[in-house]
């Protein structure tokens, strides 16, 4: 397994995006490069992704294409819209996603869509799932992983080197243990192809915050058996505790775009992110010390 380079210093990003919504209600996230965009993932009507879209400052015209991490309604509900609306392209890999009119991708093999290089990687879960790297054209790169059990060693290989991540931080299993799931329930998601819990993506973070990593966002939490505090106490106090407090966390929550993350650039602040009720501070996410 090939190992990615180390980054040094601030790279001129080619490559931002923002998680506009993260949950088992929908999953989409925009990312940009030279000025033309597509969706990771559409699991929210077309309406709903115009009005996501524009609180990150674009509309549906700005999506050339969607590429599908995972073949449950949470992840494609809002695609054959955009394809009779829009005409985008469509991208998933072999027996993840096998709509009429898909692009369909072999796991691991490396193809352009919007001028970025892209490939999809076996991540484990009860489902066909598939993670995501993305690079722009000065190698910067991006990874994303949203729904799998645990974080093999093949999949650490394929998320190394990436400067911004997009990783699944499902529950805290304590709470999920003691919450009201059905046990069946419980056990697949505590499983190895269920979905990570806090502590799994702190010890991601952890392993490939020697390699470059300088911003994960924490994405598909559950409801009921975690919150934004949690996961990203979790996982930034693990960084912070290591020597990686530069490293920037944030959680994306349900129909509300992330601010824009510009891939490369450096975090301009000591890698925590405190959320407060909307009421109360006007905006869901302050960044604080």
């Amino acid at each position: 397994m090939r190992r990615e380079p180390v980054f040094h210093g601030v790279c001129a990003p080619s490559l931002r995006l923002s998680v506009l919504s993260s949950g088992s209600s929908g999953n989409a996230t925009y990312v940009e490069a030279g000025g033309r965009g597509f969706l990771v993932d559409a699991g929210l009507s077309a309406r709903g992704l115009r009005r996501l879209l524009a609180r990150v400052g674009r509309d549906l015209e700005s999506v050339e294409a969607v590429l599908v991490t995972h073949g449950h309604s949470d992840h494609t509900s809002g695609i054959r819209s955009l394809v009779r609306e829009r005409g985008v392209e469509v991208y998933a890999a072999r027996g993840v996603w096998d709509a009429p009119g898909t692009v369909a991708v072999e796991v691991a093999e490396s193809f352009e869509v919007c001028g970025v290089r892209a490939a999809f990687f076996e991540v484990p879960h009860d489902a066909p799932t598939c993670g995501l790297r993305i690079s722009g054209g000065d190698g910067v790169t991006a990874a994303f992983a949203t729904d799998l059990g645990e974080v093999t060693p093949q999949v650490l290989g394929w998320m190394r080197g990436a400067r911004a991540l997009v990783l699944e931080a499902n529950h805290d299993p304590e709470w999920l243990r003691r919450g009201p799931y059905p046990m069946d329930l419980k056990r697949r998601i505590l499983s190895s192809r269920g979905h990570l819990s806090n502590l799994q993506s702190a010890e991601a973070a952890l392993a490939l915050a020697p390699y470059g990593l300088s911003e994960i966002v924490l994405a598909h939490l559950s409801e009921t058996n975690n919150t934004p505090v949690r996961a990203c106490g979790t996982v930034a106090l693990a960084l912070r505790r290591a020597g990686y407090g530069g490293v920037r966390v944030r959680a994306a929550m349900r129909r509300h775009p992330t601010p824009w993350i510009s891939v490369g650039a450096l975090a301009d602040d000591d890698g925590e992110c405190v959320y407060r009720r909307a009421e109360e501070s006007g905006r869901l996410f302050d960044l604080g010390r």
